[in-house]
């Protein structure tokens, strides 16, 4: 599915100012629904500031209330990360276009 909206954005990104960028599909798994963003990012940022990032996309509605602090992330090969993973995007495994699941947990589920 994800990789449909790919084809359109890697022409672009092609002119990108970011000529290290790299193109990564995240997928939050909420309790109706998926929500799917792509990112451009430069593979040398540490984890923890990328995720830091998306959190700030997931929240931006205040929904955190629902949800536990805590937040599972796994990269599209199977890899769990760590909230606090400080290594980089590159160092972890992320290559063009891989994806990284989201799962947010109710409280109290």
């Amino acid at each position: 599915m994800n990789q449909l909206m790919n084809q359109g954005t890697e022409a672009n990104q092609g002119r990108s100012d970011q000529p290290h960028a790299i193109s990564v599909n995240v997928v939050v798994n909420l309790q109706q629904a998926n929500l799917n963003l792509q990112l451009s990012i430069d593979p040398e940022i540490p984890f923890n500031v990328f995720v830091n990032g998306i959190k700030e996309q997931i929240f931006a509605q205040r929904m955190q209330a629902q949800y536990e602090e805590t937040i599972e992330y796994q990269l599209g090969n199977g890899s769990n990360l760590q909230q606090s993973e400080t290594r980089t995007l590159q160092a972890l495994g992320f290559t063009n276009t891989c994806t990284l699941y989201v799962r947010l947990k109710l409280k109290g589920g």
